[in-house]
């Protein structure tokens, strides 16, 4: 019976350290992925962005026309979403 307790203990012991790894390992994941998140975001300017070369500053967009029909005249048709 002595051997049974032994091999109990041994087993519960185990398994016990299995846990605790499992759990350091799971600390370990979440520490860093906390850290990540303190670093402070970097500063934003349009100016270094790959779209500014693009994009005109002080300028407004271009208005969009209306389509008008072959004929020149308005028309009362229905648009083509309706």
């Amino acid at each position: 019976m002595a051997k049974t307790l032994q091999e109990n203990l041994t087993r519960q012991l185990h398994e016990s350290v299995e846990r605790l790894q499992q759990q350091a390992e799971k600390v370990e994941f979440w520490a860093s992925a906390v850290s990540g998140l303190v670093q402070p975001v970097p500063e934003y300017t349009a100016e270094e962005t790959a779209v500014s070369r693009y994009v005109k500053p002080g300028r407004l967009p271009r208005k969009r026309r209306r389509r008008r029909s072959p004929k020149g005249g308005e028309t009362k048709a229905k648009p083509a979403s309706a």
